[in-house]
């Protein structure tokens, strides 16, 4: 199996390269115990992902890229964000909505407090920034 990991969520079960463990050093809001996620992705899943923590107590959470959801999406990072993830304002950074599902069934996508990841230092941490325009809970739709 090449030294990948398996990994099995809610959602199924997955293989994952240990190299693409990103690390989360305040965890996040609620799992401040999770450091390590995975971000894992199939075909019959897409566009969402899982967002799914490797140690520390079982959490796994459905995201998608914010921009699927809203194509206009922005969400400006401060100097003490960027700091925290050893980034600048031209580096690529992998963003993502946490989706949650109530029990009705309805989907509702957190556009308020992105995860962001930058891929070159394999960091990421929840951003809550204080001047969002953006809801918490923003509906889901499939078109």
């Amino acid at each position: 199996m090449d030294g990948r990991i398996r990994v099995q969520t809610r959602f199924g079960d997955f293989d994952a390269d240990p190299r693409d463990i990103l690390n989360f050093p305040d965890g996040l809001p609620g799992f401040e115990h999770c450091h390590r996620f995975v971000v894992l992705s199939s075909m019959t899943m897409a566009p969402l992902q899982c967002l799914h923590a490797v140690d520390g107590p079982a959490a796994t959470f459905l995201a998608i890229d914010p921009r699927l959801v809203l194509p206009k999406y922005r969400c400006v990072l401060g100097p003490s964000d960027l700091l925290r993830l050893g980034a600048d304002d031209k580096t690529l950074l992998l963003w993502l909505a946490l989706v949650a599902v109530d029990e009705s069934g309805e989907a509702t996508v957190n556009l308020r407090a992105p995860v962001v990841v930058n891929p070159s230092r394999m960091a990421g941490f929840q951003v809550v920034p204080s001047n969002s325009l953006y809801p918490l809970r923003y509906p889901l739709t499939v078109e």
